[in-house]
């Protein structure tokens, strides 16, 4: 049985801020999840398989990545706790997907089915409109994501990533920040040098 002890306050205040639930109701919409922990460096799902649940995660970091034709990893985004992770199309289509989620922390998922979703949805009208909001959200933020992909600049999304979420630079090695920004770590450290001197030389005109 989950006790408040065990979620992340991230989790909680979602769902008693945003999903108006009480403590009771907390702990009965998360009766429906399976508490599941991943070792740092384990994967939630893997290219080739099926996804069989979604995974709501209580703790740690996971990043989200495929592999190019030039054999080469790819990273989409990360996910942190109070993010959803897992492939909504494979589980729905039964199909293999074509990505990969690997912990990059040791960290612990809320995994539930298809099945067991739609029954908490119908069981605590609350918790699905809270996911319908949140959803959406995700929705609009996937679609700022492939936008500044297709159209931004490295130092465009690098300042994207840490204006919305600085913690990721204290949890995420930087050559997989470069390569979600899509260039070499080299390339990196450059535009890191070059931003703090422009901080520096704007700061010292001040």
């Amino acid at each position: 049985m989950i006790v408040l002890s065990q979620v992340h306050p991230k989790v909680i205040g979602t769902l008693r801020n945003g999903g108006g639930m009480n403590d009771d109701e907390i702990i009965r919409c998360l009766s429906f999840f399976e508490l599941r922990p991943y070792k740092k460096k384990s994967f939630f799902l893997t290219a080739g398989e099926v996804c069989r649940v979604r995974g709501y995660i209580n703790k740690g970091c996971f990043r989200r990545y495929t592999t190019n034709i030039h054999g080469k990893e790819v990273i989409l985004h990360f996910a942190m706790e109070d993010w959803w992770i897992g492939d909504l199309e494979s589980m729905t289509q039964k199909e293999a997907t074509v990505f990969n989620i690997q912990a990059l922390e040791d960290s612990e998922v809320f995994c539930i089915t298809q099945e067991q979703h739609k029954d908490l949805c119908k069981v605590i009208p609350k918790y699905a409109l809270l996911h319908e909001l949140k959803a959406q959200k995700s929705h609009f933020a996937s679609l700022k994501r492939l936008t500044l992909a297709q159209a931004g600049t490295p130092e465009d999304k690098y300042l994207s990533l840490l204006r919305q979420h600085p913690e990721l630079f204290q949890r995420v090695p930087m050559h997989y920040i470069a390569s979600y920004l899509g260039i070499e770590p080299e390339s990196l450290s450059r535009l890191r040098k070059r931003l703090s001197e422009k901080e520096k030389n704007l700061n010292h005109r001040q």
